[in-house]
């Protein structure tokens, strides 16, 4: 009924626009084109390929300038700084980002100024700066009544949650209180976002590693894992591989934790987190002291061993 209805309208609009010149509007090809290159560029992002969006993203901003689109200007400005962000090239982050916000000023887009806010904070974060960032976030998280949002969190804050949780660990401070606050958050949003839900399952993870409980812990790692193999997520994958590995080099299961760091490194060797894989692949050798040659030795065909259970206390 709605597609009838749609379809319906689309004819009369058609029928209007014949009858008021005989010339169908359509939007310019330079219009066309930098929306273009704006899809390309989200195409490429979801991949994670980084410098395809940086290409495609830029080529969009050259041609918004050219017909001083405003708007189309701020939004590549906002994905060029989410691109700078993934490499960590905080110079090109922090010179979008100040370029996006001269543009809200003299021009007021309420909607884009909370998503570069979150991006300030998420910049801030990345870089250690522990107070700016939680400051930062303040203003884009919901009130929340003991554990419970007070209204339904839309994507910003649910995203603001996510890395308010990511403080809370970083400071061992609250972290049980944030994770249940997440999980609440997310249980009553509208949204369906893989990406949410298997952050929330690695932050229950941590905080099952902090509580002795390496099964569950190693579980809940798994079922994130899937969620981003299922939707083709090169950085989710490469960032859980990892993740499980230091659940197995805590275990001091080292042949697992080199096989969990060596499969990050292979899932998505253009990124920073091969980087971190390969130091803590070095601190694995140096703590079980076996050579790199001997952690590359193949298992001798035994099943691989679950993590070694430590007293809960």
């Amino acid at each position: 009924m709605i597609k009838r209805s749609l379809i319906f309208c689309l004819l009369c609009l058609n029928f209007v626009l014949i009858g008021c010149g005989g010339h169908i509007v359509s939007k310019p090809t330079v219009l066309l084109d930098a929306e273009n290159y704006t899809n390309e560029g989200m195409q490429a992002f979801a991949e994670s390929n980084w410098q395809q969006a940086e290409r495609f993203f830029a080529k969009a901003l050259s041609l918004y300038q050219g017909i001083d689109d405003q708007q189309g200007v701020l939004q590549s400005h906002i994905n060029l700084a989410e691109v700078a962000l993934s490499v960590r090239d905080y110079q090109a982050s922090q010179r979008h980002l100040d370029q996006a916000t001269a543009i809200i000023r003299t021009k007021p887009l309420s909607p884009y100024q909370q998503r570069i806010a979150l991006l300030y904070a998420l910049q801030a974060l990345q870089q250690k700066h522990i107070f700016q960032a939680e400051h930062l976030l303040l203003s884009l998280l919901p009130v929340f009544h003991n554990s419970t949002p007070a209204t339904i969190p839309d994507a910003i804050q649910m995203s603001a949650i996510a890395n308010r949780t990511r403080i809370a660990f970083m400071n061992n401070q609250d972290e049980a209180l944030w994770v249940l606050r997440y999980a609440k958050a997310l249980k009553i949003s509208d949204i369906k976002d893989y990406d949410l839900e298997a952050r929330l399952l690695r932050f229950q993870s941590g905080l099952l590693q902090s509580q002795g409980d390496y099964d569950t812990s190693e579980a809940k790692l798994q079922q994130a894992l899937a969620l981003y193999k299922n939707n083709f997520s090169r950085t989710g994958i490469a960032v859980t591989l990892f993740e499980l590995g230091l659940l197995y080099r805590h275990q001091a299961q080292w042949r697992d934790a080199r096989d969990y760091f060596n499969r990050s490194i292979a899932v998505s060797p253009s990124s920073r987190n091969p980087a971190r894989s390969r130091s803590a692949l070095l601190r694995t050798s140096r703590a079980s002291g076996l050579s790199s040659a001997a952690l590359s030795t193949p298992h001798s065909g035994r099943a691989r061993s679950k993590p070694m259970r430590s007293s809960s206390d």
